[in-house]
């Protein structure tokens, strides 16, 4: 996830701070407390918010409206057993996967090991592995991959996920490589059939998407906006873009 400084505005900051070197320079994490008083720990990367979680026992519920969109993939027709996160961030929605839908094993990729870090001691991440990251029979459902995302899909075999999502950010820009039409041609090969390729995009509108939906329609049969507008951190323009082989029936999207 990336959301420039306006995008999240709490009323004010608590005492907790951290600051630890990344590959993308200072990633600060701090706790925010939001207008009616909830407290939010974030995560800060090159002039954006990366990653944002509850405290307590809200710890696995979305705090962005995009965390809680990209679960429209699951109001689709489509059977979901796998999914691929590039973009691991601090693991807010995996961790929200692990915790919600048992059925789901993910793979989440995230380039940066120190990221990883961050995610596992402030972020709850090891505590959501413990809680939910087994299946009844004992397997494990999280892989976590430190890689280039699309060295990753480059290496993938063929056929094995039923989404792929792409919230990787290079600060408050898209991962570039990530929609190079070549990497596309290697997302689409990796997704099994009907599979859907979702990407987390700043674009408030069509006309904002069109770079999004040009580099999609060229690899992808079908493209789609779904707006998923925030009305507890005013300002935000992240929404959503799927694409697929197939076309998707879900209420709310608009044509690209």
């Amino acid at each position: 996830m990336a959301a420039s400084d306006s995008q999240l505005q709490p009323t004010d900051s608590l005492c907790e701070e951290y600051v630890y070197p990344t590959m993308f320079g200072p990633a600060e994490v701090f706790i925010l407390q939001t207008e009616d008083g909830t407290p939010v720990r974030v995560l800060y990367v090159a002039g954006g918010f990366q990653s944002a979680t509850y405290l307590g026992a809200q710890a696995y519920e979305p705090v962005f409206a995009y965390y809680r969109a990209l679960d429209c993939v699951f109001l689709t027709d489509r059977p979901i057993d796998r999914m691929l996160v590039i973009g691991g961030g601090a693991f807010s929605y995996p961790k929200h996967l692990l915790a919600s839908k048992p059925q789901v094993n993910i793979d989440v990729v995230e380039i940066d090991p120190a990221i990883v870090g961050i995610a596992r001691e402030h972020f709850f991440l090891d505590d959501a592995i413990r809680k939910y990251g087994t299946d009844q029979a004992g397997n494990t459902r999280l892989g976590i991959f430190v890689q280039d995302g699309a060295e990753y899909l480059a290496q993938s075999p063929g056929s094995i996920y039923d989404v792929i999502i792409n919230d990787s950010f290079d600060g408050v820009d898209p991962t570039a490589s990530l929609l190079s039409h070549a990497t596309l041609i290697e997302a689409k090969r990796a997704l099994r059939e009907g599979g859907i390729y979702l990407i987390n995009a700043i674009a408030q509108n069509k006309e904002e998407a069109a770079p999004f939906a040009q580099a999609l329609r060229k690899a992808f049969a079908h493209v789609y906006l779904y707006p998923c507008p925030d009305d507890d951190f005013a300002g935000s323009c992240n929404n959503l873009i799927l694409a697929s082989e197939h076309p998707i029936d879900l209420e709310g999207t608009i044509a690209l």
